[in-house]
């Protein structure tokens, strides 16, 4: 039963690249990494799933904050910040932030409790053992809303011996304090506990508003997490989390750029009468867990009871100039409890499976208001939306060994999904004619079934070859938020998709190099879109007819000398609308009729044809001191960043380096270490739109990525 207890004598190997680390007292191999992608410990290289590993000492080494900060080191993997949330896309396919009322394409599980909502946990990362992306569609196993693809956020468990560690970075382009301490160990007999606490303060930021004066993000967060594992009983093992998470962010990072013009991290903003001068983003979640897991005899009964809540509010200078013109905020208030009770078999090399139940119930309210003053047009539009949803699913995975070398698994999950929502709007002063104040309401009674099948195929030892069949889903649901929207166009329908994947991951060289590679194919259907349309200073949310995303994407880890690691990525992409009536007018067809449009053959934004990353690891002792040396080279290929395709919103390729140079004795109390980013001082842009209410043709908001950065950073090993 103690196989599930998370003790440090169990702590996975993880530091060097999430994928590899050193075995010093024999010949150089790669250490084995153990994954929870299908719900069972498994090493990587077993496990026939395309999948990426991100270490926790890597998020922490380089400072990783957040999802967006990950993205450009994972294959097929990207992050988008935008003026309403986050939105993530795997292989091309994410829901765009267009209708914050939308649910994530890709699933988000931290320890095992999903999250719908991007907010849920935006939180910066503290104090993570591992993340573990991913691709393709996850429904059976998994969990809901799995139709791109799955993230699990695992974070650090309690461990038998004390520990105590504070660390501190200072960043110097930006002006950012990050102070962490992490405090473990045991509290009495099988009783163990973890407390993990990060202040993050940036006093200046890299963007300069030229309006408002002083510089832009000015960002505070706080998170707290306590941990307690109980292991007192031979059958049971109880693990309670408790995280509380506040952020503060004071203005914003787009810059508006008339025909021309190029980034230059200036920006020249004014606010908007009665909503706020300059923009602002607050977060406040809370976020709780326990997780029992009781054995009988050889099976593990497990119980995950999660509690998640949120309260966010924003605000926009939705003209994104120095004018009092267009202003939009933006108030979430989310709550959800879930409970999933699964049963795993004991490892068996005839057949073993997994059956559980998952519920949740969740009650998400949404509250919008939009100011005008144009021309003749004086007025706000006030929305409030409000939704409740219970979410039934029953599920089961088989795994049959069929031979010593073959292996056939068959998944299964059926899902019933219960929305009522409702949403009021009213209209104060003088507004543009779109602009409505009629009610809307709306009930969804869905039923998904999402099978999968596996064939597995040990050809050798060393070489593993895996095909496979899904479907994911996605729920429907309501348009939330939108001033235009009518009561006909205020439900879209659930989105699907069908993947096949050929895959084979491989162990070589007296097991110094490991090789995982994969081909897959997915056809979608009813995606769920949603995109600005200038004429009506609005969003168009509903469901593309069809589209297809296929592609390879591999991965590699070499050990060619005991102190030298080598570890890459790769990965090609097409993704193409097959069929979008109804769609916005495209860049070069701006006059279009929308009711007629169809953009079915054009490629699909966000998604990139090339990605690739190198990175290599040197460890060289110097006396009794040891000198850690991370070098890191990211391509990005060229990648359409908004919906009308529009070339002054196509990010080009570009390569980015970043180095970590890492000082420390033998004993390893402490570290000192240099960080520094994007070293050749790329400037790149993540997100772009055409400006709202520009008095000039072709002026577009982007949101620029941060320039060179440079951060010392010291951590202290108590014990």
């Amino acid at each position: 039963m103690k196989a599930n207890l998370p003790l440090s004598s169990r702590r996975l190997a993880l530091a060097v690249g999430a994928l590899v680390t050193c075995n010093t007292t024999s010949a150089a191999v790669l250490e084995e990494v153990v994954v929870t992608a299908q719900k069972r410990e498994q090493s990587m290289q077993d496990v026939p799933i395309s999948l990426s590993v991100v270490g926790g000492d890597e998020i922490a080494d380089f400072a990783l904050r957040d999802f967006s900060d990950l993205s450009s080191s994972i294959p097929n993997f990207y992050v988008q910040d935008t003026p309403g949330n986050y939105s993530i896309f795997i292989r091309g396919m994410g829901s765009t932030a267009g209708n914050l009322a939308f649910e994530q394409t890709v699933g988000l599980f931290v320890d095992g409790v999903y999250a719908g909502k991007a907010r849920q946990f935006q939180s910066p990362f503290l104090d993570l053992e591992r993340i573990e992306v991913l691709r393709g569609p996850q429904g059976a196993l998994v969990g809901k809303n799995t139709s791109a693809g799955a993230v699990n956020v695992i974070t650090a468990r309690p461990t038998e011996d004390p520990e105590i560690t504070l660390s501190t970075s200072y960043e110097f382009e930006g002006e950012t304090v990050n102070t962490t301490g992490i405090l473990s160990g045991p509290l009495s007999d099988g009783l163990y506990g973890r407390v993990a606490a990060s202040y993050t303060n940036t006093d200046r930021g890299f963007t300069e508003n030229t309006h408002l004066g002083g510089h832009e993000k000015q960002v505070e967060d706080t998170v707290v997490r306590g941990v307690v594992a109980w292991d007192a009983l031979d059958r049971l093992e109880a693990v309670a989390k408790l995280e509380v998470g506040r952020s503060r962010i004071d203005g914003n990072s787009y810059e508006t750029l008339l025909p021309g013009e190029k980034l230059d991290y200036k920006r020249a903003t004014g606010g908007f009468p009665g909503m706020g001068s300059r923009d602002y983003n607050d977060t406040d979640s809370n976020n709780a867990s326990l997780t029992l897991n009781y054995d009988i005899n050889e099976f593990t009964l497990t119980s995950i009871t999660g509690y998640s809540s949120y309260d966010f509010e924003k605000f926009v200078d939705a003209d994104f100039s120095s004018a009092d013109l267009f202003g939009s905020i933006f108030a979430e208030d989310f709550t959800q409890i879930s409970q999933e009770i699964r049963l795993t078999s004991p490892a068996s090399d005839t057949l073993d499976y997994i059956v559980g139940l998952y519920w949740h119930t969740s009650d998400y309210e949404l509250y919008q208001s939009s100011g005008i003053d144009l021309g003749p047009f004086d007025g706000r539009s006030y929305r409030f939306f409000d939704q409740d949803n219970d979410v039934y699913s029953l599920y089961a995975q088989g795994t049959w060994y069929v031979s010593d070398s073959l292996r056939v698994s068959l998944g299964l999950r059926q899902t019933e999904d219960d929305k009522d929502a409702d949403q009021k709007r009213s209209l104060t002063g003088v507004t543009p004619s779109s602009w409505l104040d009629s009610p809307l309401t709306g009930k969804r009674d869905e039923s998904e079934f999402d099978p999968s099948i596996n064939v597995q195929w040990d050809a050798t030892q060393d070489i593993m070859i895996y095909a496979s069949w899904s479907e994911g889903s996605k729920a429907g649901g309501f348009v939330g938020g939108q001033s235009v929207t009518v009561q006909s166009d205020f439900e879209f329908e659930p989105e699907d998709a069908e993947t096949y994947e050929l895959g084979t991951k491989l162990v070589m060289l007296d097991n110094s190099l490991t090789i995982n590679a994969a081909y897959f194919y997915t056809e979608y259907t009813n995606l769920q879109v949603s995109n600005y349309y200038a004429p009506t200073n609005s969003f168009i949310t509903g469901n593309a007819a069809s589209a297809t995303t296929e592609g390879v994407e591999m991965d590699f880890a070499w050990l060619p000398l005991e102190n030298l690691t080598v570890t890459g990525s790769a990965s090609y992409l097409d993704a193409y609308y097959d069929d979008y009536p109804g769609a916005a007018c495209l860049w070069n067809n701006p006059d279009c009729d929308v009711s007629s449009n169809n953009i079915g053959g054009t490629y699909l934004p966000r998604a990139n044809r090339v990605n690739g990353t190198l990175t290599l690891n040197h460890e060289q002792l110097l006396g009794n001191m040891r000198l850690d040396s991370r070098l890191e080279l990211v391509y990005n290929g060229k990648r359409a960043l908004i919906e009308t395709l529009a070339p002054q919103g196509v990010q080009g390729g570009f390569t980015k380096i970043n180095l970590r140079l890492a000082l420390s004795p033998e004993s390893d109390r402490w570290t000192l270490a240099l960080v520094g980013k994007n070293l050749t001082d790329k400037t790149t842009f993540s997100h772009a739109f055409s400006t709202p209410l520009a008095s000039v043709p072709d002026t577009f908001s982007k949101m620029v990525d941060p320039p060179r950065t440079v951060a010392l950073q010291f951590e202290y090993r108590f014990l």
